[in-house]
């Protein structure tokens, strides 16, 4: 996982890009009322990828650290991730959860 430090201006826009967002379902010619999201990135964003990223680090990194689950050879294989799908392998099922990280 990359620590770093980013400047309060970047935080700060950051932070308004991703609070205060609303959105409404269309289907058909139907349309919701507007709500407020509480939570993820915004679909299409620019940064969303980027955003999606840099959270989705901080949960692979300690598992690949961990080595915990399959290997094939001497490649570690205990986690795939692609795009948000991921899919955690092990031996047994017990070992999925046996180990705190």
């Amino acid at each position: 996982m990359i620590d770093m430090k980013l400047p309060c201006a970047v935080l700060r826009l950051l932070y308004k890009l991703c609070t205060n967002h609303f959105t409404r379902v269309i289907c058909n010619v139907v349309q919701s009322s507007w709500f407020k999201v509480f939570n993820g990135v915004k679909h299409g964003g620019v940064l969303s990828p980027v955003l999606f990223c840099v959270y989705i680090d901080g949960l692979l990194s300690p598992v690949c650290a961990a080595k915990v689950g399959c290997s094939i050879g001497t490649m570690f294989t205990g986690i795939l991730a692609y795009a948000d799908d991921i899919a955690l392998l092990a031996l047994t099922a017990y070992a999925l959860y046996a180990v705190n990280l």
